[in-house]
């Protein structure tokens, strides 16, 4: 089994890199083996939006930079963690540009799920996800249209088991390892 973890943490957080540490830790005791990829210290252009990866390179984004490397990574692993501060309800840019960047990873045919169109799978497994969500503190609407944001991600993604969780900048080590422990057991790890 493996993980890797997307951080999209700013160049000057000093919180998320212990989030991190605790995350990295909890798979290792499991001897579950993986990764952190630190997005900001990676080069990563925005999506252009010309859906080239679903016709011209299928599955394979025709920016020729870490994009790609992040978008085999991801569909490679068996456990994708996005660890992010949340902004304004969402993701912070730079994991918001690899999750754009990995829109090669599902087809650009659609199907009726749930009686709604999503898009088809283009490979037969894809990995089961966890999504930590850092917040100065409580905020309500943030954390619910950041759920929701996940919750609606996780259709187009086809993860067989998802998880997500708010941490709060105040909160202690033991909390954060519970959180994420529940985190990694509600994702069969």
């Amino acid at each position: 089994m493996s993980y890797i973890i997307l951080n999209g943490m700013s160049s000057d957080d000093e919180f998320i890199p212990k989030v991190n540490q605790i995350i990295s830790e909890e798979f290792q005791q499991k001897d579950i083996r993986g990764d952190t990829i630190i997005l900001h210290d990676k080069e990563i252009k925005p999506c252009l939006g010309c859906f080239k990866c679903w016709v011209q390179t299928p599955g394979i984004c025709i920016i020729d930079d870490f994009g790609r490397e992040t978008a085999k990574k991801m569909i490679q692993s068996d456990i994708l963690v996005y660890l992010t501060p949340i902004t304004y309800g969402g993701y912070s840019a730079e994991l918001k540009k690899a999750v754009d960047r990995s829109l090669g990873l599902i087809s650009p045919f659609f199907r009726v799920h749930e009686n709604e169109i999503h898009h088809e799978m283009r490979y037969d497994k894809y990995p089961n996800l966890v999504v930590v969500g850092i917040l100065d503190k409580p905020n309500p609407n943030q954390e619910e249209i950041f759920t929701t944001l996940v919750k609606r991600n996780v259709l187009n993604l086809f993860c067989p088991k998802y998880s997500t969780q708010v941490i709060y900048a105040d909160d202690d080590e033991i909390t954060i390892k519970k959180k994420i422990e529940e985190s990694l057991r509600e994702v069969g790890a």
